[in-house]
């Protein structure tokens, strides 16, 4: 196999990869903190399917939570695919993953919020302002660490012996 192939699939994967951990920490985080405060972990993923087709999503059943689930995976993925492709077209951005992260969890919180979700059925903001500094943070943590640890070793340039760059 072409060293330039194994490269590309190297990429691919670590980007599927960061999608789908922050997919994944992101789905837990909704889920068990939407059962602690008394509801039921499937709200937050109604929420996302009322997002696409509206209020119609009230008389759904769990099929309006796997599709909310499956939209919120394929939100991470098209997005850790989106600062994949930004980040290798404009080397002049930084590649330090912690500053990826960041940057990275703050904007798709941002984006999400102010744009994404009143462009929707929502037709409103998913977080209120006076919660925008914590839910940054944990955007931070469970999108944007995940996410930008991947992508920055996507990034990384295959040596010419054909080894792959160490994840650590």
């Amino acid at each position: 196999m072409a060293t330039g192939t194994t490269a590309n699939y190297y990429a691919r994967n670590m980007v599927l990869l960061a999608g789908f951990t922050a997919g994944l920490a992101d789905f837990l985080f909704a889920s068990i903190t939407r059962t602690m405060n008394g509801g039921a972990w499937t709200d937050p993923w109604k929420g996302v399917a009322g997002c696409l087709i509206g209020p119609a999503v009230r008389q759904g059943g769990f099929e309006m939570v796997l599709l909310g689930a499956a939209l919120h995976f394929f939100i991470c993925f098209a997005a850790a695919a989106m600062l994949y492709f930004i980040l290798k077209k404009a080397p002049a951005l930084p590649r330090q993953w912690l500053l990826v992260a960041v940057v990275y969890g703050i904007v798709f919180m941002l984006v999400m919020n102010y744009v994404v979700a009143p462009l929707s059925f929502a037709r409103r903001s998913i977080y209120p302002v006076e919660t925008l500094p914590i839910n940054a943070f944990w955007h931070i943590v469970l999108v944007g660490l995940p996410t930008a640890w991947f992508v920055t070793r996507a990034l990384k340039v295959e040596p010419a012996g054909g080894t792959l760059p160490d994840p650590a």
